[in-house]
């Protein structure tokens, strides 16, 4: 009689897959924990003690990890740079900002929700700019992927403005990206907030009429 051999289709079988998913999303979770507490180190560390006089071994014992898991998930002080970045448009809520401009019809609010938005990601970002200043020969690419990723969103919005015929007549839609983008530069941030000392409120009106007054159309006098 042959031997019977165990069913490998029920239960016990269907039970295996979820542990090595439990162990997998662990691991995920680890490791998302690690890199937080690394980007977390070297912010702290660039802030206070300086860019270039922060090393990687200093950052590992700050974050409590080896210098080689750093090398390993970021590779280099610029990279960690960039993940400063990210982090700071989390801490922005970049994702409730795209949902609310994406909900509003209205050109004016439109704009206004947007100049918001940019006064939210300066006024997340404005403890780092001493990092970016003194790493600025060696995060020139990261300034570089920045500036593409704000043009490549405000050319969909002035799309938005262009496809409600709220974009002033004549004005060609490259232009109005130009405009949009030459005056939501974080250096345009800076200027207003530490060198004419306006609250970031200030900056947020100024920027909603500035951008108003570059792109949209103007109202039509009343008789």
């Amino acid at each position: 009689m042959p031997t019977q051999r165990p069913d490998t289709t029920g239960t016990n079988a269907g039970q295996q897959p979820p542990r090595r998913t439990y162990r997998s999303e662990l691991r995920a979770e680890q490791a998302a924990r690690t890199r937080t507490a690394v980007v977390d180190a070297a912010r702290h560390l660039f802030e206070s003690q300086g860019f270039a006089a922060t090393t990687i071994a200093a950052i590992a014992a700050e974050a409590g990890v080896s210098a080689q898991t750093i090398y390993a998930s970021f590779g280099s002080k610029a990279a960690l740079a960039r993940a400063i970045v990210g982090q700071m448009e989390e801490s922005a809520e970049a994702a409730t900002w795209r949902e609310r401009i994406a909900a509003e019809q209205e050109p004016e609010r439109i704009l206004a929700a947007f100049a918001q938005w940019t006064r939210a990601l300066f006024e997340a970002s404005s403890p780092s700019f001493a990092i970016a200043q003194e790493a600025a020969a060696e995060l020139t690419e990261l300034a570089r992927q920045g500036d593409q990723q704000r043009r490549r969103g405000l050319t969909s919005l002035v799309e938005r403005l262009d496809a409600a015929g709220a974009l002033r007549p004549g004005l060609p839609l490259a232009v109005a990206v130009d405009r949009a983008w030459i005056v939501t530069s974080i250096q345009t941030y800076v200027h207003a907030v530490e060198g004419c000392g306006w609250s970031p409120d200030d900056y947020a009106e100024w920027l909603t009429e500035t951008l108003a007054a570059q792109v949209l159309a103007r109202p039509r006098p009343t008789a």
